[in-house]
């Protein structure tokens, strides 16, 4: 099954491994703030240490959730035009299932090699956010929150200036010119994820 190019960035960009870009700055020499940079790390090193969190992005092809109860367990569920696709994981047990054409019908189970590191690689994080800069304040949704953009990326974080958590990542796919947006919520939520049965 093919991917859609949100579920790529989600699983890449936001996930610190990275996507093919194009530096914005002359050169492509890194030009960021090392302490923008160090602020916006710190923004998801606070994430990776909270209990239950969410994050969903809407575009025109998919809406994506994913749910993140720590220390291991995970919901991800894409909506599309297509179909849905669905997995949920607790420890190296995972459930997966879609309605695409030609899925087969009920959770198909797996078992993963290892047990799920934290969700935010933050060693792969530092070492690709390379032209962070600050961006002025703004207010999402009445939380006033604090901007960092890598240029480089094309990427801007909006962290919530209250708490220092990600309030909202914004990403544009350069190949396709598309714009994914993706909103962090319910911090500590009681987020409850269970394995189905199999089949």
């Amino acid at each position: 099954m093919r991917r859609s190019w949100i579920v790529r960035i989600i699983l890449s960009f936001v996930l610190g491994t990275g996507m093919a870009m194009t530096a914005l700055t002359p050169g492509g020499a890194a030009q960021g703030d090392a302490s923008a940079k160090a602020q916006a790390v710190a923004a998801f090193e606070r994430l990776n240490s909270v209990p239950s969190y969410r994050m969903k992005s809407t575009t025109s092809e998919a809406t994506v959730v994913i749910e993140i109860v720590r220390p291991d367990k995970r919901h991800f569920t894409a909506q599309s035009l297509k179909g849905t696709v669905e997995s949920i994981a607790v420890g190296r047990e995972i459930r997966t299932r879609s309605s695409m054409p030609g899925a087969p019908a009920g959770w198909r189970c797996t078992t993963a090699s290892r047990l799920p590191e934290t969700f935010f690689d933050m060693n792969k994080m530092k070492k690709d956010l390379t032209e962070v800069i600050r961006g002025p304040d703004t207010i999402i949704e009445g939380t006033p929150v604090h901007a960092y953009t890598d240029v480089a990326r094309r990427g801007t974080l909006y962290v919530a200036a209250a708490t220092g958590l990600p309030r909202r990542l914004v990403v544009v796919n350069i190949q396709s010119g598309k714009t994914a947006t993706i909103d962090f919520s319910d911090y500590g939520a009681p987020i409850t994820i269970v394995l189905p049965s199999c089949g």
